[in-house]
């Protein structure tokens, strides 16, 4: 039976205040997916993980990681929140651009492809080797079509759940749009994220309404709204209410608090 809740989740901006930073290590791990191809990956892991989160960045899926545990790009939500997730205890993998796709990023249809879900069901593989605990795929902006695509794709070997947030549910040039996908194909528990005021012009609010709706075989799908918060720039980068700026603590544990009850 599909079990369905809507959560409403009303967040002040200095509520993401209240939990200090604190130090954590970024390790560097490559995975082997398609013949020839590696994706590249920051791990942040707490002492004890009850759950692995494989992060899925928006925009063009590149993150610029090196062997070093740096990256060239760590302002969008989830990559900047890996440290939140493992002080919730979850392990937080950010994985880059696989290496044939880091000069066009994953454009051009790339996200919804069979070849892209190959890769994440291989490094879903690889992960259950080393971490003996439940693996969800959680995606911001257009990272949440990938996330969709792998639920779809991956019936004989899914990940234990997934998280979309400020999902594309608008037309536009660049497609990724999740609202076009078989998200009734996904049976896997399902979380959608979003902020009310997300005032992006292909991730409104309304958008992720539908995207609840269409979820319409997962096992268990919520739908998590959070208002607050502030935005210092484009409302489609990630420092606007499009990435949960000044609320990043508070939805980070929303959303942990969900993987790790469901």
């Amino acid at each position: 039976m599909i079990r369905r809740a809507v959560a409403f989740v009303v967040t002040l901006a200095l509520f993401a205040l209240v939990v200090p930073e604190t130090t954590h290590a970024d390790e560097y791990r490559e995975f082997v997916t398609r013949p020839g191809v590696i994706v590249p990956a920051i791990i942040v892991a707490p002492p004890q993980p009850r759950a692995v989160a494989v992060l899925f960045t928006g925009g063009r899926g590149v993150v610029g990681v090196k062997p070093d545990g740096t990256m060239r790009y760590t302002s969008n939500f989830l990559v900047a929140s890996r440290g939140r997730f493992a002080r919730n205890g979850i392990v937080a993998v950010v994985i880059d651009a696989p290496s044939d796709r880091r000069q066009d990023g994953l454009e051009d249809g790339f996200r919804e492809s069979r070849y892209h879900a190959e890769d994440i069901r291989l490094l879903i593989w690889a992960l259950r080797q080393t971490y003996d605990v439940p693996i969800w795929l959680v995606g911001t902006s257009r990272g949440s079509t990938s996330v969709a695509n792998a639920g779809i794709r991956l019936q004989a070997a899914p990940p234990d759940g997934l998280v979309l947030t400020s999902s594309i549910s608008q037309e536009n040039r660049r497609g990724g749009n999740v609202l076009d996908m078989n998200l009734a194909a996904i049976t896997a528990p399902t979380l959608v994220a979003h902020h009310l005021k997300d005032d992006c012009w292909v991730t409104p609010y309304s958008g992720a309404v539908e995207i609840e709706s269409a979820l319409s075989k997962t096992t268990y799908v919520a739908l998590m709204a959070f208002d607050g918060g502030k935005q210092a720039e484009n409302s489609c980068k990630s420092l606007s209410h499009h990435g949960f700026l000044g609320l990043r603590d508070a939805v980070v544990r929303a959303i942990s608090a969900w993987i790790l009850t469901n």
